[in-house]
């Protein structure tokens, strides 16, 4: 669709109803199309608004000035064409305003339809522009003949109300003489309680109906200057002689708030002197106010800018300054107003200079440059001034300002931030960037004299740990002693730098022997060493220290750097505090890090990594009770490798979260499946690296691996190990408590290996604590271990959490662990860590750990008592891998039978039973058989009678319907374990009482 430039000359121009150009509102979902009808009307002389869809085109319709003829496409999505006639038609606004379908579709019953809709006209796709014109004009020409014949009615109307309105004249010329002013007209009638504005109020408001009552005009009004206003119209309504006058913010019909200032009084009462009438004017005085803003504005940089400002008069007799300018010249207000500003002048420069200054600014206007002005107390200050003129209408300066500022403080910043660049704030020591600057220096001397030099990196041990406990000002306080202690170490000429937070460098020049390194780097050590005396606690620290030596291990300073650093890594490996000096095999090392890294990058998307499930096997019952994923790697470029050699370089580069997040999504759904297939109902516990455990969005991440591997959240445990939340215990624990909001178990990895203790512990919500296998590995032999996993096991009891060990290996292991009451083991005593398709087997062939069988006096029978046959089935179902001898009674009657039969250790009872109730049954039970362990189960809110049958002693514990069912076995485990454990102190046996 192309315009024919030739087709409309401007005679033939399309006019609207009242002779000026249309406005035509063209509709099109097409670009090109809508660009092409608009350009078309445009150049035919109309004003085009142009919109993409049917919404769009609504909402154009109904905007001031309304369109004069409206261009509607037929096809468009979501809103077609038809939609969009009979919204115009509907609403009152747009009713009347000519529409001209333009569509592609060639269809004779379409044209008839939108002519039955309400459409004017139908164009067809291709438009030719002559065709399109000529139909717009004669619509236009329909409508302008319209508007003709009602402005004649119209005519006739106002000649009738301009006669009946002779009466009113003068008022009517009252009113338009204030609205002409700016003013608007209210009226409030009190006693109808109805609002009328003038025209005028009305347009400057932009509202097309005033408000009918008192209270929607309230509406209207700031929050903030509302209580005011309604206070003075209160006390109007109540003094007969009061005016109301105030200034306040309303609300604009746009949204906007404009400031208005309204003044009214009451001009009408009744008999009995009630007010019947009150008028008041309002005045539009937003631009008032931005002005005061703006000139409170200017006065406020005026005096609070840090450049002194000087005015003057064409005379250059001064008549305002501000405060900077007293700062500097030391002259108060009332001392130099009035005053000529040669008053300063310090007598450095000649006339010569003040002649060349003003010249200057009478040819330019302005001048800037460095002077020397005397200070009140007469010493000189430099400054640069820059002096500019104000002309008038004639070109005439009126007024001349002068702003300055001091060099003098200039000169001292900027030395200030030379030393910033180079200096460490809070040490004083070389920075990064001088130290490495010296460090050069120091072999370009070593070099020219062949002389050796020695670079020491030492880094603070677990300096991290110190702010996070004692706070950062205690930090600061021990980097300034260690500052102190490391600069009596070091000869005179050396250099000593900080380079980062918590590493120190050295740079030994004239090196003779590397014993004096070695010597010097003993000497740092045992500096260290000695306590801190920090906000009155004794802190003890350690550090680690890397050298490097020139020419040995490397020619320039990024060498010696480089080397320095790995010595340094490799001493923190062998156990900090201590040093290491550089050797080759470091750089193997390194070498085989970075490409370790670089294999690791690309291993997720070259499907790599695999994992691996290790089951977790019950020391009571000898099943399997779950499994950990455990992640492998087979790179195509580097074979196998150890996750202990690339988990740690996965975690330091950050590759972690996406490898943390694959693995967990993983396991989710390979224990999908494998409950799918109605396998064992075992959990996966999943381990979380310390970066990914700081992740904001890992409660997200999680709740997507659950929900798109549809594996219940009670199916999942996640292992966190205590270096994950060490550094911020609280934040810690509220990310613990998002994730088991999740309905997800917790459990603390490697448990004993860095700072466990019952205190913080306690604040977590784990289910359960592992042993590290660091412990495992000689606990048969080894007393100290011994003692630890046994600590360990009475610790994650005395909180109700699970305890399971790691690395067990042999039956010896597992029959110690067992002996001192550990929940579960995981070890290749029952598997290695299998790949799927040999775990899934294992899973099938239901393969117990080989565990003693139980003495007839050790034998573990549970009674189960409910009046309900489906709760007793589903009890029997989840219990019965437990190895429990289990027996079931529908009453307490039926139950007193098989207690009476055999012998029971623990007794678990409903509630609510037509005989009898669980606590009057269980008190039954204490009497008769007090060996017993009891529990009652209940699915009610009254637990008054349970509370009080607790305190008796009469049940041990009561548990919740529904139930949890890993807290529900662990519950029954743990009543096994007070049998048994009643047994050996007591010598009781566990056999009917009589």
């Amino acid at each position: 669709m192309n315009p024919d430039q030739n087709s409309i000359y401007p005679d033939h121009r399309l006019l609207g109803p009242n002779g000026d150009k249309p406005l035509i509102l063209v509709v099109d979902d097409t670009p090109i199309n809508l660009e092409t009808l608009a350009e078309m009307v445009r150049h035919a002389g109309a004003n085009a608004r142009v919109a993409n869809c049917g919404a769009t085109a609504l909402r154009y319709a109904r905007l001031e000035p309304r369109p004069d003829l409206i261009l509607l496409d037929i096809m468009m999505p979501d809103m077609d064409g038809h939609a969009v006639l009979a919204e115009l038609r509907r609403m009152p606004e747009t009713r009347d305003i000519p529409v001209i379908f333009v569509t592609a579709l060639d269809d004779q019953s379409e044209e008839e339809r939108g002519i039955r809709e309400g459409a004017a006209d139908y164009v067809s796709k291709p438009v030719k522009m002559s065709v399109l014109i000529a139909r717009i004009r004669a619509h236009l020409e329909v409508r302008r003949a319209q508007w003709l014949l009602a402005n004649q009615k119209a005519w006739l109307e106002q000649e009738v109300e301009r006669r009946i309105a002779e009466n009113t004249q003068l008022d009517r010329h009252l009113t338009l003489a204030l609205e002409r002013s700016g003013f608007g007209i209210w009226e409030h009638d009190p006693v109808r309680n109805r609002n009328r504005w003038s025209e005028g109020l009305r347009q400057m408001l932009g509202y097309e109906q005033e408000p009918e009552q008192l209270a929607e005009s309230m509406n209207l009004i700031h929050p903030e200057d509302r209580p005011a206003v309604e206070a003075q119209v209160t006390a109007s309504l109540r003094d007969r002689n009061s005016i109301l006058i105030g200034e306040f913010r309303i609300r604009h019909h746009d949204g906007g708030w404009r400031w208005v200032e309204s003044r009214g009084r009451i001009v009408e009462f009744d008999e009995a002197g009630q007010p019947t009438l009150m008028i008041g004017t309002m005045l539009d005085i937003t631009e008032r106010k931005l002005a005061e803003a703006e000139h409170r504005l200017a006065d406020l940089v005026f005096t609070g800018i840090g450049e002194g400002i000087c005015i003057t008069d064409a005379k250059r007799n001064i008549l305002r300054i501000n405060d900077a300018f007293s700062t500097i010249t030391g002259y108060q207000a009332d001392e130099i107003v009035g005053q000529n500003p040669r008053l300063l002048k310090s007598g450095v420069h000649s006339p010569a200079f003040y002649a060349e200054i003003w010249k200057t600014i009478d040819q330019y206007g302005n001048w800037q440059g460095e002077i020397t002005n005397r200070h009140k107390d007469g010493s000189l200050v430099t400054e640069w001034l820059s002096i500019s003129s104000l002309r008038d209408t004639t070109g005439t300066a009126s007024h001349y300002i002068g702003i300055f500022s001091d060099l003098s403080e200039r000169q001292a910043a900027a030395e200030r931030i030379q030393y910033l660049s180079s200096y460490d704030t809070l040490t004083e020591l070389p920075n990064r960037h001088l130290f490495d600057d010296r460090l050069n220096q120091a072999l370009l001397t070593a070099r020219r004299f062949e002389r050796g030099t020695a670079l020491i990196l030492l880094d603070l041990n677990r300096f991290r740990l110190i702010n996070d406990t004692l706070g950062p000002p205690a930090g600061d306080e021990i980097l300034v002693e260690v500052t102190r202690r490391l600069k009596l170490q070091v000869r005179e000429g050396d250099t000593v730098g900080r380079r980062a937070g918590n590493e120190f460098g050295f740079v030994m020049a004239n090196l003779s022997h590397e014993r004096d390194a070695l010597a010097l780097a003993q000497r740092m050590l045992d500096a260290i060493s000695v306590p801190f005396s920090v906000a009155g606690q004794s802190v003890a620290i350690t550090a680690s220290i890397g050298i490097s030596v020139f020419p040995k291990n490397g020619e320039n300073g990024e060498a010696m750097l480089r080397s320095a650093d790995a010595a340094l890594l490799r001493a923190k490996q062998s156990g900090r505090n201590t040093f290491s000096f550089y050797s080759p095999e470091m750089d193997a090392d390194a070498a085989r890090r970075l490409s370790i890294e670089s294999a690791l990058r690309d291993a997720l998307a070259r499907d790599e990594f695999c994992v691996h499930y290790q089951p977790q096997v019950s020391l009571d019952s000898g099943h399997m009770i779950g499994m950990e994923a455990l992640l492998r790697w087979n790179s195509a470029l580097l074979g196998p490798i150890s996750p202990v050699e690339f988990i740690p370089i996965a975690e330091e580069t950050g590759l972690i979260m996406q490898i943390g997040d694959w693995v967990l999504r993983t396991a989710c759904h390979q224990t999908k499946a494998w409950l799918d297939l109605g396998l064992l109902p075992l959990h996966v516990a999943v381990n979380l690296s310390p970066r990914q455990f700081r992740q904001a969005d890992l409660p997200a991440q999680v709740a997507h691996a659950l929900a798109e591997s549809g594996l219940p959240a009670g199916a999942l445990e996640l292992e966190i190990t205590e270096s994950a939340f060490i550094d911020d215990i609280d934040d810690a624990v509220a990310m613990c408590s998002k994730l088991k909001s999740l309905g997800i178990k917790l459990s603390l990895d490697d448990f004993g290996t860095g700072y466990s203790s019952l205190a913080y512990v306690s604040r977590f919500p784990f289910d359960k604590i592992k042993i590290d296998q660091s412990f495992v590995r000689d606990i048969v032999n080894n007393p100290v271990n011994a003692a630890i996993a046994s600590a360990a096991i009475v610790m994650g009891r005395s909180l109700n959490l699970s305890v399971l060990a790691e690395g067990v290996e042999t039956e010896a292991q597992a029959a110690f662990l067992r002996s001192r009451r550990c929940d579960a083991i995981q070890g290749y005593l029952f598997s290695r860590p299998l790949p799927p398709e040999e775990f899934a087997p294992l899973l099938l062939s239901c393969k117990p750990l080989p565990i003693a069988a139980l003495s007839p006096a050790q034998e573990q029978t549970l009674l189960l008592v409910d009046d309900e046959p489906n709760v007793l089935s589903s009890l029997t179902r989840l219990l019965r891998r437990e190895g429990y001898a289990i027996l079931t009674a529908t009453s307490p009657t039926e139950a007193f039978d098989l207690l009476a039969k055999q012998p029971v250790q623990v007794v678990i009872s409903d509630q609510r039973m037509p005989d009898m109730s669980g606590t009057e049954f269980l008190s039954r039970v204490r009497q008769l058989y007090p060996a017993t362990i009891r529990l009652v189960l209940t699915g009610y809110t009254d637990l008054q009678s349970v509370t009080d049958a607790i305190n008796r002693g009469a049940i041990y514990k009561f548990l919740t319907k529904p139930w949890d069912d890993d807290q529900l076995r662990e519950q029954i485990r743990e009543a096994f374990r007070v049998v048994h454990l009643n047994q050996e102190q007591n010598f009781i046996p566990a056999s009917r009482e009589s």
